[in-house]
């Protein structure tokens, strides 16, 4: 059932793991490998607390051969970005018949394309911001088009990263053509997304007994001028209010809003959807994280603070939730 608590872990559900070997499955090759290793040791230690049998695997090209040598039952994704949230190491596990958390190929593979998710959650009837993609015309024709219909400022986005990584808040059209050329050699696949100038939410989702269960809206405060990669992994640079101040029938709606992208998009286990608030509450949806950050400063284990949920819980919920598929 959807809602504000849950209940709480007990010998039994803990046991049903006695004997069995789970790999943390974390690093990687993408530009959050960092921010995974972080995720992972937080993981680690919460499988540990729980008193199961885990270890940590640093994912390289080798990883076929670490999993069938390490002998795991589980694999435990706490991978961010390229190669471990795009599908390709859930295709794998498949392929090996070793259960796996978070969402499937599909799922992994679609959250990891903004694109792709704008369009879906459009088709959804869910709101998004407005996109202009850089590569169906010239950049001055791309340029004049993003000046008269969606106009300056304007967020510059990579199409396939995660963790604010690319992302830049870019005020006048000069700006855009400086950047440009150094912005293409790294983000090759990149679009521009109308800016909504408003509050930044988060809101999380986590497996329940009966249906996901919509964690407290998360409010993100950040002292840079948005919510960059910065803002989102330095101690300090962002204040947050959990649960978010937001009137009553708004807050409903946009859990309305997020169970249905949650849906659409074929997800499941843990994932985090991020959105913009207007000047009128109204929310404007702009991705989804399908395998969300597990840090200290993380927006997952804060929310699930706010409803009570402990680390070891949020862990052991994501652990139930594993599947071959």
């Amino acid at each position: 059932m959807v809602g504000e608590g849950n209940s709480m872990s007990t010998p039994e559900s803990v046991g049903r793991y006695a004997g069995k070997r789970i790999g943390v499955l974390m690093g990687g090759m993408s530009s959050e490998r960092e921010i995974s290793l972080r995720s992972g040791a937080n993981i680690h230690r919460a499988l540990g607390s729980l008193g199961l049998e885990s270890i940590l695997i640093d994912v390289g090209r080798d990883i076929a051969r670490r999993l069938s040598d390490e002998k795991i039952d589980i694999a435990f994704l706490a991978l961010h970005g390229r190669f471990g949230e795009d599908g390709c190491i859930q295709g794998l596990l498949e392929l090996m018949g070793i259960p796996y958390t978070g969402s499937g190929v599909l799922g992994s593979s679609i959250g990891m394309n903004k694109l792709v998710t704008k369009k879906i959650l459009r088709d959804s009837d869910i709101p998004v911001p407005d996109t202009i993609l850089f590569r169906d015309h010239g950049d001055e024709e791309t340029i004049r088009k993003i000046k008269s219909s969606i106009g300056f400022p304007v967020i510059v986005k990579p199409n396939g990263e995660g963790s604010s990584v690319g992302v830049e808040l870019v005020g006048s059209s000069d700006e855009l053509r400086d950047r440009l050329p150094g912005y293409r050699k790294q983000f090759p696949d990149f679009f521009a997304e109308q800016y909504v100038n408003g509050r930044e939410i988060t809101v999380g989702l986590l497996p329940g007994e009966e249906d996901v269960e919509v964690l407290p809206i998360l409010e993100l405060r950040p002292k840079n001028a948005f919510y960059d990669f910065e803002a989102k992994y330095t101690q300090g640079k962002t204040d947050f209010l959990c649960p978010a101040p937001i009137a009553k029938h708004r807050e409903a709606k946009i859990r309305d809003y997020v169970k249905s992208a949650y849906r659409e998009l074929h997800l499941s286990g843990v994932a985090r959807i991020d959105a913009m608030l207007d000047q009128d509450e109204n929310p404007w949806f702009l991705e989804v994280n399908t395998l969300p950050g597990m840090t200290d400063t993380s927006d997952i284990p804060a929310m699930a603070k706010a409803a009570g949920v402990s680390m070891e819980e949020v862990v052991l919920r994501i652990l139930d939730d594993a599947k071959a598929r």
